[in-house]
C-alpha cells in the first residue's frame, strides 16, 4: 500500500508519466491531486554532485488506475476530515461539504442518461469496419458497481473498464481482446447534512483509451483504496507474472498490456449528458471526429490509428551528466524519484516546459535513444487552453473546439499557440531521435480543428481555407515531412508525418485568398432604330447619366432610360 504524503504535489503528475498513477497514487486525485510516496517536489533542488541521475518519462493515460470511489471531506486541506464513502448516500457523503472522486463509465444501455460507452470498433486496411463485442466488465466485484444517478449527474459504473473482443483483429499476443476505459473526475460542493442528490456533480478531466491485452492467469490483488489512522488515503497496484503491467486485474487473472497490430484504425463512441467544450489532446494518428446530439449532451465518435511513443527510464553516473543538465537543475524544483543526492530520476509532466527542455539537454547521455517504444491509442481533455485568440475562439462554441495529437514523448501544454506576429499556430515537441530498437523515430502530428474556430482565430470569411505545415528543427532548418490538409463536415484536418526528433517545432499557417472586387458591368444598350425620313429631320441621339451606388453609366438613344435599379442623375 502506498499512502498519499503531500497534497502540495496536486498538479505535479497530471497528464504525465505512468509512475504518476501506478507507482503512486491516489486518493489525492479525488481532492484534485495526484501524489506519490517516493516522488516529491525537489524543493531543495537536485545536488549537481548526485551519484546517478536520469529521467523517468513514460506515457500514461491513467486508465485502470483507480476504482470508482468518492471521498468526502469538510476541509480539503485537512486530510483528517477525509472519509471514503461506501455509497454516495452514506453518512460520510451526507455530512460532507465537498465530495470528489473518479467515475469509470459503464457500457450504454437503453436507460442511460448521464454518460456511457456506446461502441468500439476497428477498421482494416481495406476500409472494412469490424464492430467490437462487449465481453466483460472488470474487476467483477460488487464493490465496483455504482448505479446511475441522473439527478446528481453520476454515470453508471461497473469495474474500471471493460474487455471487448474485436474479431480477428489480433494484437501482438495474437489475441483479439482489448481493454476499453473511460474515466472522469467528479466534484461537488454541497451543504453538510444534505444528500448527494441535492446537488450535481461536475464531470471533467475526461480520459478515453483502448489497450491491447492478453489474459494472464495467477493470483492478483484487486485495485482498492483504503485509509490509514492518520487519514491518508492510498491504493495498491499489481503487475502481471511476465513482468508486463496489468491495465486491470481480477483475483485470478490479469489483463496484461500488449501492442497494437499494424494496418488498423480503432474507434470509440461515447455518450455524455453535458456538451463537451474546449480541446482534447491525444495519442492518435490521422483522427476523424464525429459529434451528434444525444439527450441534452453529445455523442462523440473518434476514430484514428494508434501511435508509437518512445519512453525513457534510465540513470547515468554523475560523470556522464551533460553540462546543460547540470545548469538546468541548479535551483529548480523538479519532480523526482529519489532523494536528489544518490540515485535519482527526474519525473515531470510530459507536457511541461521543464520536460521539453531537459529531454534534449540529456540526449547525449542516453545516446538520444529510447529505453522502450510502445503503441498507444487514447485521448483526454486539455485543461490548459492557453490564452488570447485560442481561448476566445474556443470558449462557448457549444461543442468540442479541436483535437491535437502527437507521438512525441513530451509536447506543448494545451492546444497550439497562436503567434499573431507570424500568423502561425505553434506547437513544440521533444522526443528521443531513435526508438528502443535503434531505428529512427518517425514523428507524427495531427490537428483537427473546427472550421469555425479556425476562421475565428484568423478572422477569415466562410470562403475555403488554405494551410501549410512546416517542421522546424532545432537549428532552424525546415524538415521534409508528408503533410495533409483537408476540410470536411465542418472540421479542418492537418497532418504532418515522417519528421525526426529531438526537439522540432511544428508550425501551421492558414491563409485565405481575398475575394476579387465586384465589378458591375454596364448593361447592354439597344441601339436606336434607324428611321428613314423623306425629307426632313432625322432623330437625334440623346445621352443620360445613370447611377447606382458608386456605379455610374451613360445610356444613349433616341429616348434613353436608366436600367432597373439605376437612377437618372
Amino acid at each position: 500500500m502506498r499512502f498519499v504524503v503531500n497534497l502540495l504535489l496536486s498538479k505535479l503528475f497530471k497528464g504525465g508519466s505512468r509512475v504518476a498513477i501506478r507507482l503512486l497514487v491516489i486518493a489525492a486525485i479525488f481532492m484534485g491531486s495526484i501524489v506519490q510516496a517516493n516522488v516529491g517536489l525537489a524543493a531543495d533542488g537536485i545536488d549537481p554532485a548526485v551519484t546517478e541521475l536520469g529521467l523517468f518519462f513514460k506515457e500514461n493515460f491513467e486508465l485502470g488506475s483507480m476504482p470508482t470511489a468518492y471521498i468526502a471531506n469538510r476541509d480539503q486541506s485537512d486530510k483528517k476530515t477525509w472519509r471514503i464513502c461506501t455509497d454516495i448516500d452514506d453518512k460520510n457523503c451526507t455530512d460532507a461539504s465537498h465530495i470528489s472522486g473518479t467515475s469509470n463509465w459503464d457500457i450504454c444501455n437503453e436507460n442511460s442518461k448521464v454518460a456511457c460507452v456506446a461502441e468500439v470498433w476497428a477498421v482494416d486496411s481495406k476500409g472494412q469496419k469490424i464492430s467490437g463485442e462487449f465481453v466483460k466488465s472488470l474487476p467483477n466485484d460488487p464493490r465496483y458497481v455504482m448505479s446511475e444517478n441522473e439527478q446528481a449527474n453520476l454515470p453508471q459504473s461497473n469495474g474500471v473498464g471493460a474487455v471487448w473482443k474485436i474479431p480477428k483483429v489480433l494484437n501482438s499476443a495474437q489475441k483479439d481482446t482489448y481493454f476499453v476505459g473511460v474515466t472522469t473526475r467528479a466534484d461537488m460542493n454541497k451543504t453538510p447534512g444534505k444528500g448527494v442528490s441535492s446537488g450535481k456533480f461536475d464531470l471533467h478531466d475526461l480520459i478515453v483509451g483502448i489497450v491491447p491485452v492478453e489474459e494472464v492467469s495467477g493470483r492478483f490483488p484487486l485495485l482498492t483504496i483504503s485509509q490509514n489512522p492518520d487519514g491518508e488515503i492510498g491504493s495498491n497496484e499489481g503487475a502481471s507474472r511476465d513482468g508486463n503491467k496489468c491495465v486491470v486485474s481480477d483475483i485470478t487473472f490479469c489483463e496484461s498490456i500488449r501492442q497494437f497490430p499494424e494496418g488498423y484504425r480503432f474507434g470509440v463512441t461515447i455518450r455524455v449528458g453535458d456538451k463537451q467544450q474546449g480541446w482534447f489532446s491525444g495519442r492518435l494518428s490521422l483522427p476523424q471526429v464525429l459529434i451528434k446530439d444525444w439527450n441534452a449532451g453529445q455523442q462523440i465518435s473518434i476514430e484514428a490509428e494508434p501511435v508509437k511513443i518512445s519512453s525513457l527510464d534510465f540513470v547515468v553516473p554523475n560523470a556522464l551528466i551533460p553540462e546543460k543538465v547540470r545548469e538546468f537543475i541548479i535551483g529548480k524544483s523538479l519532480g523526482r524519484k529519489g532523494d536528489g543526492v544518490s540515485r535519482t530520476q527526474i519525473v515531470e509532466f510530459l507536457s511541461s516546459e521543464n520536460a521539453l527542455k531537459i529531454l534534449p539537454a540529456f540526449a547525449p547521455a542516453f545516446n538520444d535513444k529510447a529505453t522502450s517504444t510502445d503503441s498507444y491509442w487514447s485521448f483526454k481533455t486539455i485543461s490548459n487552453e492557453n490564452v488570447g485568440e485560442i481561448s476566445k475562439c474556443s470558449d462557448n462554441t457549444g461543442s468540442l473546439a479541436g483535437l491535437v495529437t502527437t507521438n512525441s514523448l513530451t509536447y506543448s501544454d494545451g492546444p497550439p499557440r497562436f503567434d499573431p506576429a507570424t500568423s502561425e499556430l505553434v506547437y513544440k515537441v521533444a522526443s528521443p531521435h531513435f526508438e528502443a530498437s535503434g531505428v529512427v523515430a518517425s514523428g507524427s502530428y495531427d490537428l483537427a480543428i473546427r472550421s469555425g474556430v479556425a476562421r475565428c482565430i484568423y478572422g477569415f470569411s466562410s470562403a475555403p481555407i488554405k494551410a501549410e505545415i512546416s517542421i522546424m528543427s532545432q537549428n532552424g532548418e525546415n524538415q521534409v515531412a508528408t503533410t495533409i490538409v483537408t476540410e470536411r463536415d465542418g472540421w479542418l484536418y492537418l497532418s504532418a508525418k515522417g519528421f525526426t526528433f529531438s526537439s522540432p517545432t511544428v508550425k501551421v499557417k492558414m491563409t485565405q485568398e481575398k475575394p476579387a472586387p465586384v465589378v458591375v458591368p454596364a448593361p447592354a444598350t439597344t441601339p436606336a432604330p434607324v428611321v428613314a425620313m423623306s425629307s426632313a429631320k432625322k432623330s437625334v441621339a440623346k445621352s443620360i447619366t445613370c447611377t447606382k451606388g458608386k456605379s455610374r453609366i451613360v445610356v444613349k438613344g433616341a429616348a434613353p432610360k436608366c436600367p432597373t435599379g439605376y437612377k437618372r442623375k
